[in-house]
């Protein structure tokens, strides 16, 4: 049986990209998909576009957040409403080919792992090549994993998007996204999930399209005014890192520390 596939869509004044970005969800050739889409009280007709692919297909659930949020306070409402044995993330102005899904979920299964992270497309405004050497599968390690999402270059990266997650994990850990910050919010998740698991394959044929905007959150705080947070954000990540090398280190309670004479 396939297993549910949620997947979460944060939304803010999207309108003119909603379209192509959830029609490319709905036209999946993986079928067993919940789609959760999240208005975060948005000011032009986002919510429209989202209320006509819902009457459309029983498989989109819309929520409609009243106040502004930010974009983790909109990625948590979905998780609290997610239902799906995995789960997957798309940006409201990004598309994804028909078997982005499908094939995420056969290689989770396939190599029984607990993250599948894959290349992806750079629209700008058109798809940039993927180099060959991106598109070989392998089986990473936790620190190659997040070696390669805290590069500011390269196919893994700290992005949600290009990645599937188990959600009985995300529940286990009560993993939410930190609403205090707006940028390297999808890193700070990613990297307590990794923490968590020792399984993590590459799959090496790119479906996701991001779409590169001047008007994105992030591109509007500029180089400078983004490092603050990033600096931040990067702190934190190695003091998580610093600690679990400790726990890691330590020995089980149970296990016998075993002395030999010399």
């Amino acid at each position: 049986m396939q297993p549910l596939v949620s997947v979460i869509v944060p939304i803010y004044n999207l309108s003119p990209y909603l379209p192509r970005g959830l029609k490319s969800l709905t036209q999946q050739t993986y079928n067993n998909i919940e789609l959760i889409l999240i208005d975060d009280a948005s000011t032009d007709t986002s919510a429209s576009v989202m209320a006509e692919f819902a009457a459309q297909d029983a498989r989109v659930k819309p929520i409609y957040l009243t106040k502004n949020g930010g974009v983790s306070a909109a990625r948590n409402a979905g998780l609290e409403v997610a239902t799906g044995e995995l789960l997957a993330f798309m940006d409201g102005d990004d598309w994804v080919e028909p078997d982005f899904i499908d094939a995420l979920v056969k290689t989770m299964n396939h190599r029984n792992c607990d993250l599948v992270v894959s290349p992806f497309f750079s629209d700008n405004p058109e798809p940039n090549a993927v180099p060959a050497r991106s598109q070989m599968d392998k089986v990473l390690t936790r620190s190659a994993f997040i070696r390669g999402m805290l590069m500011p270059v390269g196919r893994v990266r700290g992005y949600l998007w290009n990645k599937m997650y188990r959600r009985d994990l995300v529940e286990q850990a009560h993993l939410r996204f930190d609403e205090t910050v707006s940028i390297m919010e999808d890193e700070l998740f990613t990297v307590q999930y990794a923490l968590m698991t020792d399984r993590f394959f590459y799959f090496g044929k790119p479906a996701y399209h991001h779409v590169i905007r001047l008007d994105s959150a992030t591109q509007s705080l500029g180089v400078i005014g983004a490092v603050p947070q990033q600096i931040s954000a990067l702190v934190r990540i190695q003091k998580m890192i610093a600690n679990q090398a400790k726990v890691d280190a330590e020995p089980e309670k149970d296990e016998p520390v075993i002395k030999v004479e010399r």
